[in-house]
């Protein structure tokens, strides 16, 4: 069993399903969104007890319940053949080599449910998994992103096998990221928060992209690098769009 706490990570989960149980501070229901969660859990059959705070503070992993947590399954990872698979003519998979900090996952997931991610694909080893805390950070992302959890390199080559371009985004990157077509079926490639991409999956991607900085910082937070080449990735696919639409 695992815990989903905040109030919009509790309302995506119970929207999607799959609530054991749910705990609700005494007296809260006076705030609409509480209110919302607790008609939810109702409507979808989900036992709903009303305890004291202190109970919610004690329980708490990310000491940001805000008087409502979600008793549910063990987060669940998927299989990434099985998302490809079902994927549409042009899928985007993120892979993440070595993201430890919660906080950075949860935004990830948070990125890729708005920018139509298919998966997200984190190693078995020296990686944050699906923490109580990644689920509240995602505000919900956490609740409807595919994550797969696998081994690294036979992930890359089944998505080699499958025509997917993978694409680094790396410092190292020979030419900017605008300047890298990420409109058909892509695999971002994205390091951690200590050595970024290790050089052997760097070595397997099929182009290196960076992301300019003309500052004093070298690099820019793993999150922000991958909401920054998700949203060029749909402005090139609706760029695209627009273009076969307009009269010859």
């Amino acid at each position: 069993m695992s815990q989903v706490e905040g109030r919009n990570p509790v309302l995506e989960t119970l929207k999607r399903g799959g609530v054991r149980k749910l705990l609700v501070v005494e007296g809260s229901t006076g705030d609409p969104k509480v209110k919302e969660i607790v008609e939810l859990a109702k409507r979808r059959g989900s036992p709903v007890e009303f305890v004291e705070k202190l109970v919610l503070d004690k329980m708490s992993e990310t000491r940001r319940h805000q008087g409502v947590i979600a008793l549910v399954e063990a987060p669940g990872y998927v299989a990434l053949s099985s998302v490809v698979e079902k994927a549409g003519r042009t899928p985007c998979i993120l892979i993440l080599d070595g993201v430890e900090d919660p906080q950075n996952l949860g935004s990830i997931l948070r990125t890729a449910d708005a920018a139509g991610v298919d998966a997200v694909l984190i190693p078995k080893k020296e990686s944050v998994g699906l923490t109580p805390t990644v689920l509240r950070v995602s505000m919900g992302g956490g609740a409807y992103v595919p994550v797969a959890r696998e081994n690294i390199y036979p992930a890359v080559k089944l998505l080699k096998d499958e025509d997917f371009k993978l694409v680094g985004v790396d410092t190292s990157g020979d030419h900017d990221f605008w300047e890298e077509d990420l409109s058909g079926a892509v695999a971002f490639v994205l390091g951690g928060e200590g050595e970024g991409i290790s050089p052997t999956l760097l070595d397997k991607c099929d182009t290196v992209v960076r992301i300019p900085m003309h500052g004093h910082v070298s690099n820019l937070n793993v999150g922000v690098s991958a909401a920054v080449v998700l949203y060029e990735r749909l402005r090139q696919q609706e760029a695209k769009k627009t273009q076969r639409r307009s009269p010859q």
